[in-house]
């Protein structure tokens, strides 16, 4: 009997589809917080010859979700032939008044929850012949919903982190896939809660997503119409993303087509969203920008200060700010620079950086007010996902996703009141996955899915959000211990060959001076792009994405990896 992993089986999707596999003879083991709640009684499968064992697991603990699975294992006798990643929740309104704590939660269930399945799973996957693992993601992963930023970016970066495991897998044996339903009738939508004050500054986007809710729960998709297509793809179905339901689909043609611009203005209107208002350059005021010690940051820095601008430069660890200094010295724009201690990832590091900003406006006026952000820290950490240390994982996402949101969420309400723009430095990773760089994806289309989605909420606002997407350059991003995998394991061949591959592509990366000219650009154009790719590897990938089949894509990647 074949056997399968279903998390969040107790409702919608998740219990449409144990329940379906059970009556095709597989015995499914059902994870959820809530297994004993579940109405799923043994007359719903009798005559099937198949079975679903609920147990209580919460998904996103990484213990609880090990243990699950090893007993499950020791169950089955070791073999395990798919796993389904469904558990998810849906936090909707306005990004700037949702509670950090809720936009964690949400990535804990929606991304984390799948990580620790995949990962406790994969040693018995890889040993099972073609074994696959489902990835529940919605069509709000395929392009950005107005109110619903941090959930759109939690959809995103589960498409970059599976695509990328599909790469790295496909050579073990072990299929990926991502279904993407439209909206579904489940409780999904009662569980969630829609953020913000109805009589606040996003009043009109709260006011929006309430209709809209209506009006999607009207035409929503049954769970067992979406567990159909789950079923076929889970029994071997090929291809890595089955969109379900009329806008899915839509969506899916779209994604990589349709400029980012051109969709935004089409879903504003559907949705009936505020328009956007023209973000003014603001020539005086400051711009803040964030991992300034050294790679893009340092070079974005003394490229805007070059451009007039006043720059409130940002790092970590201030004792390393040896190479800017030299940098802005040698420039001789030292006096247009205020270098700042933050931590992206520690909250009161952010407040504390605030407070010297907002002294500045007591001060100087309006010549001392931020007019602008530049999110760029970041963090790299890359390895086959099964051999990637946890704590690494945790961190490249807490760097670069939980840091850009709540950075972000600071320097919103100093913006709203005079416009200006806001410029994320993603990656060509953010585009399109590759073996080995999973985490680092998932991060990266995280920020795009995220970026995307506030656009339509403080648009109107007179902000804009720009997407940096820099190809491989020769940065400091580029360390040792960033890599993981051993050259002796499953891996290895994989490890080895994207070792040589990263270097071949960073040292013909160019100089990363091109990129921190695109970034000031940003902030001088008349009206900003959405997109901007830079280097020929990133705009590459972008022309690859949504037109080049993810076969084909895959084909690429193993020729030029070997």
């Amino acid at each position: 009997m074949r056997t399968a992993i279903v998390t969040g089986s107790s409702s919608g999707i998740g219990e449409a589809l144990s329940l379906d596999l059970a009556r095709w003879g597989w015995r499914v083991f059902g994870f959820d917080l809530t297994a004993g709640d579940s109405p799923m009684t043994s007359s719903d499968l009798a005559g099937f010859g198949g079975s679903v064992e609920p147990m209580v697991v919460d998904v996103t603990s990484h213990a609880a979700v090990t243990a699950a699975v090893a007993s499950v294992l020791a169950a089955t006798g070791g073999t395990l032939d798919a796993v389904v990643a469904n558990a998810g929740i849906r936090e909707a309104g306005a990004f700037e008044e949702t509670p950090a704590v809720d936009l964690k939660r949400l990535f804990d269930v929606n991304l984390g929850g799948a990580m620790h399945l995949t990962r406790a799973a994969l040693p018995a996957l890889r040993s099972t012949p073609d074994s696959r693992i489902v990835i529940v993601s919605s069509a709000g992963g395929l392009s950005a919903l107005p109110g619903l930023a941090a959930y759109c970016g939690s959809k995103w970066a589960l498409e970059g982190w599976a695509e990328s495991l599909a790469h790295e897998l496909f050579p073990q044996g072990v299929g990926v896939s991502v279904v993407e339903p439209a909206s579904v009738q489940t409780g999904l939508w009662d569980a969630g809660t829609i953020h913000g004050d109805p009589d606040g500054p996003y009043a009109s986007v709260i006011q929006a997503l309430e209709d809209g809710d209506d009006r999607a729960w009207a035409r929503a998709l049954d769970p067992h119409s979406v567990s159909a297509t789950m079923v076929a793809v889970v029994e071997g179905r090929r291809g890595l993303r089955h969109p379900v339901g009329l806008s899915a689909r839509a969506r899916f043609l779209a994604r990589g087509v349709v400029p980012a611009g051109l969709q935004r203005r089409i879903i504003g209107r559907l949705t009936h969203q505020d328009p956007p208002v023209r973000s003014p350059r603001n020539p005086d005021g400051v711009i803040m920008v964030t991992g300034c010690s050294s790679g893009f940051g340092l070079h974005t820095a003394v490229e805007l200060a070059r451009r007039g601008r006043r720059v409130a430069a940002t790092m970590r660890d201030l004792s390393r700010r040896g190479p800017l200094d030299a940098a802005l010295a040698e420039a001789g724009v030292a006096d247009r620079v205020e270098v700042l201690r933050l931590d992206v990832t520690d909250q009161a590091s952010i407040d504390e950086a605030m407070a010297v900003a907002d002294s500045w406006v007591r001060l100087a006026g309006d010549v001392g007010r931020l007019v602008g952000l530049v999110n760029n820290a970041g963090v790299l950490a890359v390895g086959p996902f099964e051999e990637l240390p946890s704590d690494a994982v945790d961190r490249v996402l807490d760097t670069n996703l939980h840091g850009t949101f709540a950075v972000t969420r600071a320097v919103l309400p100093r913006l709203r009141g005079h416009g200006g723009r806001i410029v994320c430095v993603s990656s060509s990773s953010g585009l399109g996955g590759l073996p080995t760089w999973s985490a680092y994806a998932a991060s990266k289309w995280g920020v795009e899915g995220w970026a995307e989605s506030l656009a339509f909420e403080v648009g109107p606002h007179g902000i804009d959000v720009v997407l940096v997407e820099p190809g491989a350059f020769p940065t400091g991003i580029w360390r040792d211990e960033a890599r993981h995998g051993s050259s002796d394991g499953p891996y290895g061949p994989m490890v080895d060959a994207m070792v040589v591959a990263d270097r071949r592509a960073a040292e013909s990366g160019g100089d990363p001076v091109v990129v921190a000219r695109v970034v000031a650009r940003a902030f001088d154009a008349r009206m900003p792009l959405t997109r901007r790719p830079v280097g020929r590897g990133a705009w590459l990938r972008w022309a690859a994405r949504g037109i080049v089949p993810f076969g084909l894509q895959r084909r690429a990647v193993a020729r030029i990896v070997g």
